[in-house]
């Protein structure tokens, strides 16, 4: 499985500079915070898109079964457009963010680790940062969205709140 994967899916190129990765390294983070991030950096988060493309599965295969509006379940549907995630983010950001930071920004930060000259604000930055604030918000989402993929449980946007 691992080999055919690496085949059909040979590393992108990233933009990511020395500086973000040693930065994003050196941020406390669990080794779920890291793995999601990583893997979404890199594309390869096992969304039905992705997935769908290795087992060569029909197109309908590759829908989001969470918003039931026929959109192509790539990584950022994900975690970022999919509109019960959307509202996730959405609540995230008037409560830590809010007014300087809007989903695109994380989305951005993400894919290129940069969360210093993006992110630059937090209600609470006594206590949060903005990146911890856009990764374990990130990191609960990809959770939420696992718990009903693989038990069944619906997606509730207030449960990952």
């Amino acid at each position: 499985f691992r080999q055919n994967f690496i085949e059909a899916h040979p590393l992108p190129s990233l933009s990511i500079t020395v500086t973000n990765w040693m930065s994003f390294w050196s941020l406390p983070l669990s080794y779920t915070l890291r793995n999601v991030i990583f893997r979404f950096v890199h594309k390869k988060l096992p969304c039905r898109s992705l997935l769908s493309y290795i087992y060569k599965l029909p197109p309908s295969a590759t829908w989001c079964t969470i918003c039931n509006c026929y959109t192509v379940e790539s990584a950022t549907h994900l975690l970022f457009t999919c509109p019960p995630k959307h509202f996730v983010w959405n609540e995230i950001i008037f409560e830590f963010l809010w007014p300087t930071v809007d989903i695109t920004d994380i989305l951005e930060s993400c894919l290129h680790l940069d969360f210093q000259s993006r992110l630059v604000y937090c209600k609470f930055s006594d206590v949060l940062s903005p990146a911890i604030v856009s990764l374990i918000s990130l990191a609960e989402i990809w959770k939420a969205h696992f718990q009903y993929v693989f038990n069944s449980t619906a997606f509730n946007p207030y449960h990952v709140l």
